[in-house]
């Protein structure tokens, strides 16, 4: 039975182990996700206000933060922290991360790790957070804070060349400067090109060699390491705590297309019997530079080592002895791992002339559309005066024969280009023997045409009359200048002068005609004239002429008939005139009559009259009304707004009584008041016949006035 007892206990015992280590076993990965952390004093304190409470802190130590024996910075300054574990972890999310992040890794990751970088650090990431730090007791805090930032400016820095494309040539060193000054920090992470590349502080030194390929070569400023998730670490009424870790390595690429080397041969033969010629100094001219090569036993003479896509010239410098150096050339392109073989043959020498041709005013630079020196047509004349060929100039003036054979030749042009007067010239030039180190020899010949220069001719004409100015007006004596078009350019000044004026010497170009001064009775035109000079290729002068219609001044009449004593119109009471024309001495018509009458109103009103002088003469008085006495002068001269308003008075006529007693006798009634002393004079009244006599003598006196002053002008 006691037995029995002790198994029971033991069994007990046994399953009271398996229970608690069932227990230990489940509970332990709660524990190891908890994190624990270990504070230690770094020696240093600041006063500021914090970014998540607004308290000020005084003087508050700054505290060494480790997680699970890591290193982490605060990122809630207003909050307690102990060392005590409990914290969880999670990914940091922050449109700050990637800035804290590298000043947690310039400030104290890539450093010594004392507790000063940490302090620094610290406080740099609370001021980025917010934090307005007022006061720490860290040496050079605000110096190591500007050393700290700058090094992540340069983190952030490209290098000059960052993704730019550059061309190694094989065999050859390239260096390349940074002028962004970030080069320092890099280390090649990726390199499938076999190209050398080297540091020396800012500088890339690449070397390509035969095996090396076109691609991309990866820098970073960072090891991969590095990089990675930040983690912050939370826990309830507690500061939460970040390890952070860099977002970037600060990459940077370089793409390197790698020229592979190529040459040339050249073999040299007799052109008739193909053998190979030794002893032929050939040129390879290239990459502004050349090289000199004497042809073996073979004929042959190579240019090897010269990168692929180089333009290469191969020229003979040296015919072999008893051969004639026809300085054969050839110009090729180097392929890439490639000798490109080229034959010179010998043959017989020849020569191009080259022509300049320019203007005498303008060179070869046009002034406008108008000229040109593209397209002048020379005939290429032997000494026996035989066409052989043409040269056809292009728009720099420039033209280049075929080949011809040595002799003595001339140049006639046989079309002239736009703008230019054809040239008679014969312009003459010899193709010499060069040497035996010249193919094609070449001479140079200049031509100088004459520019075409035109007349611009103005003339000026009544719109309505044509050449014959209206009224007083008068064509001659229009001021007008002449601009050119494309800048407004004043280029002459002229003077109408019998209804016509003209400016020489001018350019071929596009102008217009503007009136500065209007002639006598006309308005101003303010319009421009265009007008083109054009090339007359028949002519030696191009010639454009504009014919300018002007607007004579005109104005209206408008007579108001008035009573001088009321100077009221005279109304329903009509008034007949004439309008004397004083520049012809005819009188106006309008409608067909030459006679204007005043409506009920009073008043008449004339069409449009020319600028000048006119007569207003009364022919007809309006009913007991006395006749003007003598014309009235009107002048027409633009002043008036269009119209010229005249008042015409005119004095009523005397009225007549009749007098007492005696009904047949009417006297006026002005004269009432001198009836009874002065009555009219009878018939055989003494008075009566002095006036007679009277009146005879003065008329007798006026025949002679008359006949004396008649005398005298047929006198002279």
């Amino acid at each position: 039975m006691t037995i029995i007892k002790n198994k029971a206990q033991q069994v007990k015992i046994i399953a009271i182990m398996l229970i608690t280590m069932i227990l230990v076993n489940l509970l332990q990965p709660l524990d190891a996700m908890a994190a624990s952390l270990q504070l230690d004093e770094t020696g240093y304190n600041y006063t500021g206000i914090s970014f998540t409470n607004g308290v000020k802190l005084e003087n508050k130590v700054i505290w060494n933060m480790k997680m699970d024996g890591k290193d982490v910075f605060c990122v809630d300054s207003g909050a307690p922290a102990n060392t005590e574990s409990g914290y969880n972890p999670e990914s940091y999310m922050s449109d700050k991360k990637d800035l804290l992040s590298k000043i947690a890794y310039y400030g104290f990751t890539q450093t010594d790790q004392s507790y000063k970088e940490f302090a620094t650090t610290q406080l740099l990431i609370w001021e980025v957070l917010g934090e307005q730090l007022e006061w720490t007791s860290l040496p050079n805090y605000w110096s190591d804070r500007e050393v700290i930032l700058a090094k992540v400016k340069k983190h952030d820095t490209q290098p000059s060349w960052d993704k730019q494309t550059i061309t190694l040539i094989e065999g050859q060193e390239f260096v390349l400067d940074d002028t962004n000054k970030v080069a320092d920090w890099l280390s090649v992470t990726n390199n499938t090109t076999e190209i050398s590349v080297t540091k020396d502080g800012n500088k890339l030194k690449l070397k390509a060699d035969k095996n090396a390929e076109s691609g991309e070569i990866s820098f970073a400023k960072v090891p991969n390491t590095t990089i990675g998730t930040s983690i912050i670490y939370n826990k309830a009424d507690r500061q939460s705590l970040v390890d952070f870790h860099l977002q970037d390595a600060g990459n940077a690429t370089l793409k390197v297309n790698v020229k592979k080397l190529g040459g040339v041969r050249i073999k040299k033969i007799d052109e008739t019997t193909k053998q190979p010629l030794p002893n032929t100094t050939i040129k390879f001219e290239y990459n502004n530079t050349f090289k000199e090569v004497v042809t073996n036993d073979d004929g042959v003479a190579e240019l090897q080592g010269i990168p692929e896509g180089t333009e290469v010239k191969a020229s003979e410098l040296l015919a072999p002895t008893k051969y004639h150096n026809l300085g054969e050339s050839q110009t090729v392109v180097v392929k890439a791992n490639e000798t490109i073989e080229l034959i010179f043959n010998n043959s017989e020498q020849l020569g191009i002339v080259s022509l300049k041709k320019t203007g005498q005013l303008f060179g070869d630079v046009m002034p406008n559309e108008h000229y040109s020196l593209v397209d002048a047509l020379y005939g290429i004349y032997d000494s026996t005066d035989t066409r052989i060929g043409e040269l056809s100039t292009d728009e720099f003036g420039k033209a280049t024969s075929i080949p011809l054979g040595l002799g003595k030749y001339y140049l006639l042009e046989e079309r002239a280009p736009l703008g230019y007067l054809l040239s008679e010239e014969k312009i003459s030039f010899e193709i010499e023997y060069a040497g035996q180190d010249v193919a094609i020899t070449s001479t140079q010949v200049q031509a100088v045409d004459i520019e075409q220069k035109g007349t611009a001719k103005l003339i000026k004409e009544d719109a309505e009359t044509g050449d014959k100015a209206q009224g007083n007006a008068v064509l001659d004596g229009a001021v007008y200048e002449l601009y050119r078009s494309s800048d407004d350019k004043l280029m002459d000044t002229v003077t109408i002068e019998n209804g016509q004026a003209q400016s020489d010497n001018l350019v071929l170009d596009n102008y217009y005609w503007l009136e500065k001064e209007a002639p006598t009775g006309y308005l101003l035109d303010s319009n421009k004239h265009t007008f083109d000079l054009t090339y007359n290729k028949e002519s030696e002068s191009a010639n454009a002429t504009v014919t300018v219609k002007e607007k004579v001044i005109k104005e209206k009449i408008k007579i108001i008939k008035c009573d001088e004593a009321t100077k009221e119109p005279i109304k329903n009471n009509s008034a007949t005139f004439k309008i004397k024309d004083m520049q012809t001495g005819e009188f106006i018509e309008q409608n067909g009559k030459s006679e204007f009458s005043t409506d009920k109103a009073g008043e008449f009103t004339t069409d449009n009259l020319p600028y000048g002088d006119y007569e207003l003469i009364e022919i007809v008085a309006p009913s007991n009304y006395q006749l003007m006495s003598k014309p009235t002068s009107i002048t027409i001269d633009g002043t008036h707004d269009g119209v010229i308003e005249m008042r015409i008075t005119n004095k009523e006529s005397p009225k007549v009584f009749p007098i007492k007693n005696e009904p047949q006798k009417v006297v006026p009634i002005k004269a009432l008041k001198g009836l009874a002393s002065n009555p009219l004079p009878a018939l055989g009244d003494k008075n009566s016949l002095t006036i007679i006599l009277l009146g005879l003598g003065i008329i007798t006196i006026g025949i002679a006035i008359y006949r004396n002053n008649k005398y005298k002008k047929q006198k002279h």
